[in-house]
């Protein structure tokens, strides 16, 4: 199967939620570290319109905790979930799109078109909270 046969056109991304606690005390020579966790979901979403594109939805669930190396006890953590929305060419079927998101390749390249932009906004809000999220990767 060849993966840009029928390749789906990203047409929403969105960020859903971002929130963020710190609750250390920050003295601008501290070192903190940095540890990130990662989800991403699949689904395909089927329109109740006649006519309406079948959809393909990637959701990325990211959870950063940041825990300052000289007093354990001061820590942040920040959550954010991102929605990646694309729409599939009209002679593209249910049952066809089914057997193409269990192969990898298929899911690589709408995963690999939403990760990038949830990275860039999650290390923007992370730097607007004083953290150098510059070690994140922006890609997968």
């Amino acid at each position: 199967m060849e993966v840009t046969e029928h390749r789906p056109k990203l047409v929403s991304f969105r960020a859903l939620a971002f929130h963020g606690e710190n609750k250390g005390q920050a003295n601008g020579t501290d070192e903190w570290t940095l540890e990130l966790a990662q989800e991403i979901n699949l689904g395909l979403a089927v329109p109740m319109v006649p006519g309406a594109p079948l959809q393909a939805v990637v959701k990325i669930d990211l959870c950063a905790k940041s825990t300052n190396t000289s007093a354990s006890s001061d820590s942040a953590e920040f959550s954010a979930t991102y929605e990646a929305k694309f729409d599939c060419p009209s002679d593209v079927t249910e049952e066809a799109l089914s057997l193409w998101f269990e192969d990898e390749p298929y899911q690589y390249m709408l995963v690999s078109q939403a990760f990038p932009l949830a990275m860039t906004h999650f290390r923007r809000e992370l730097q607007s909270m004083g953290f150098d999220a510059r070690s994140l990767p922006l890609g997968l």
